[in-house]
């Protein structure tokens, strides 16, 4: 097989690997690769993963590395080359320029799209589209380079599209090649709105037909516009494609499964979409799993918030999550930099001097020099690891933060930050400075805090390593949403581990993978396969009895929250009373049976915690080991 997407996924997959690295084809055996097991819930390292506006990308696994084809994002008529990029561990990233270009092949002059890596014959196979053809008439299509290196340089492989008409409504575009367990390899491509799906001869240059006789089938699903993949993960066949306009906010990535390489394909859902908070124009995916393991990645484009040029667009990955019965979890658009890249790809700086190294983010002294991200959140949780190293001034975190300039206080928004003199700030910016509220806490140099903020609303807690009870807790609604990042006034600073999401979560039950809290019917339970998924997504919101706990409301049943009624949980519509408010507010506490985890105790019933028992939800007293794990979750 090509490419480690199209395995079978579990414990028996590295074996397979070995047992069968030279007979179908993947190059050396991926030891190396099942050593390292990337296992993250998004890029750590921060997306954008590379610098530059790039589309389409797709992924292959050559020899330990994983190799990353995209399509350079520019006009047209400058789309006349291909850059590939390679990674060990799925972090760093180094750039192999120039792999494709058109004038290494005689019938392609523009629009060098989307490219489809393959190892097979020992060769390496680029599929791309080239010149955008608008009907028959025209000269271009679907096309194959070949090279003996996957960096390339890759050459026409038959001097002539491999596809190069319309067929059953499908321009020739967006090609995706998948190997079956079987060595038959298939072509997924189409635009327009037309997806077919053709058969690769085993010289991999050339047609081959189906048992009726046919080149072409059909395979067009709800929605489709373009973008074709297909991977396959315990004998399903997963088709995705991309819905929308590629320039417009609306593009987006649905799927469907089949036991069958040619469908049907019904769609089951839309998996990946904008989020107004982190990006637009989310689409055109390729996926990879990890060897011998069930770690699947999906990679993509997306149009940063600010950026209004339809080629502007930056490569991405997250975590893609399967349920017991193998439908997809909805795609998270994740916002997190480690810097462990040494690079601050996605970051802009206002003022101050700002450099990637030794896998933090460092800061020189400077009167409120800040660095942000591109983002819009308005209900935020918002963290950073901090650590003061010179100044006796101030380093912390910003959150919605508009009209950015260069100033000590050039900016709308708030700011919390950590002082060596011996407390915790919280103020807002609107050109000017507003201290809102401070708390004593000694902090040393050379050390590092944790500084967690969350603003739901107008309320606004800040917490510093302990992050279960907050060191300064206040409502302010002046600024209401905007950018985040990290910021110093005075000192110079050290920044790592930064991580920004809503205030949404799913809370996985810590002792049941893939077993979700959801409602069902208005009674809480916990479940697998949760359709639609956002019945087990919550909000998590100042407690309805006490601000400095916390409320659980329902996304998709706005005003219901989980409450507690004769010790069974329930989702219920919101009641202004003492008691329904009482019965919905709970204490986040470290996990009961480990502390990175989560647990929920009752306000009103103190030792008494939500936990799952048979599926359904209680709010019990948790005497025992297993107790406790019953009533201990992942925030997802």
């Amino acid at each position: 097989m090509s490419r480690v997407r199209h395995f079978v996924a579990g414990a028996t997959v590295f074996a397979l690997l070995l047992g069968l690295a030279v007979a179908l084809g993947v190059g050396a055996a991926p030891r190396a690769l099942a050593a390292a097991a990337p296992d993250y819930p998004t890029a750590e390292a921060g997306n954008p993963i590379v610098d530059g506006w790039y589309a389409d990308p797709d992924i292959a696994v050559y020899g330990g590395r994983y190799w990353l084809y995209p399509t350079t994002s520019r006009a047209y008529d400058q789309q006349t080359s291909m850059d590939a990029f390679s990674s060990t561990d799925l972090v760093s990233w180094t750039k192999h320029a120039d792999v494709l270009n058109v004038d290494d092949i005689s019938w392609a002059r523009r629009a060098l799209w989307a490219p489809a890596p393959v190892h097979r014959n020992g060769k390496y196979y680029l599929y791309f589209a080239a010149n955008d053809i608008q009907n028959n008439s025209e000269l271009g299509g679907i096309g194959v380079a070949v090279a003996d290196q996957p960096e390339g340089p890759y050459r026409d492989a038959i001097g002539r599209p491999l596809v190069s008409r319309f067929v059953n409504g499908a321009q020739p575009i967006d090609q995706d090649v998948f190997i079956d367990d079987d060595g038959q390899a298939y072509m997924y491509y189409g635009g327009w709105h037309h997806a077919n799906v053709v058969k690769l001869n085993p010289d991999m240059v050339s047609l081959g037909t189906f048992p009726d006789g046919s080149t072409y089938k059909e395979i067009t699903p709800e929605n489709y516009t373009e973008g074709s993949l297909m991977f396959k993960r315990n004998g399903k066949y997963y088709f995705m494609w991309s819905e929308g306009f590629w320039g417009g906010a609306d593009y987006s990535v649905s799927y469907a499964m089949s036991d069958s390489p040619t469908g049907p394909f019904r769609k089951i859902d839309k998996v990946l979409a904008q989020d107004p908070a982190v990006a637009r124009g989310s689409g055109h995916n390729t996926v990879v799993n990890v060897p011998g393991t069930d770690i699947w990645y999906i990679f993509y484009h997306r149009r940063p918030l600010s950026e209004t040029d339809g080629n502007h667009r930056a490569l991405a990955y997250d975590r893609m999550y399967f349920n017991s019965d193998g439908t997809l979890q909805p795609i998270r658009m994740g916002v997190k930099d480690n810097f462990a890249d040494n690079n601050a790809v996605g970051w802009r700086t206002y003022g101050g001097s700002w450099s990637a190294a030794n896998g933090q983010y460092a800061a020189g002294s400077s009167p409120g020099g800040k660095a942000l991200l591109d983002t819009n959140f308005s209900d935020v949780v918002h963290e950073a690891d901090v650590t003061l190293t010179s100044g006796g001034g101030d380093g912390g975190v910003v959150f919605r933060a508009t009209r950015l300039g260069v100033g000590e206080d050039s900016y709308h928004g708030y700011y919390a930050g950590i002082s060596p003199s011996g407390r915790v700030v919280l103020g807002k910016a609107a050109n000017g400075w507003t201290q809102l509220a401070s708390a004593p806490m000694t902090v040393s140099p050379n050390t590092t805090y944790k500084l967690k903020v969350e603003a739901i609303a107008s309320s606004i807690k800040v917490y510093v390593n302990d992050m279960a009870k907050p060191k300064i807790s206040v409502t302010d609604s002046s600024h209401a949403s905007g950018a985040t990042g990290v910021r110093v006034h005075n000192t110079a600073a050290r920044f790592d581990n930064v991580s920004t999401r809503s205030n949404i979560f799913s809370l996985e039950a810590a002792n049941q993978p893939d077993q979700f809290v959801r409602h069902a019917w208005s009674r809480g339970r916990i479940d697998s396969g949760v359709v639609p998924f956002q019945d087990a997504q919550w909000k998590v919101v100042p407690g309805l009895a006490d601000p400095s706990a916390v409320s659980l409301e329902s996304v998709n049943f706005p005003g219901h929250h989980l409450r507690h009624r004769n010790g069974e949980i329930w989702m219920d519509p919101f009641a202004d009373t003492a008691q329904y408010k009482a019965d919905a507010t709970w204490h986040r506490r470290p996990g009961l049976a480990d502390p990175s985890l989560v647990s929920f105790e009752s306000y009103n019933f103190p030792d008494r915690y939500l936990r799952h028992h048979f599926s359904a939800l209680y709010s019990e007293p948790v005497p025992g080991d297993a107790d406790r794990r019953d009533a201990s979750f992942h925030l997802r």
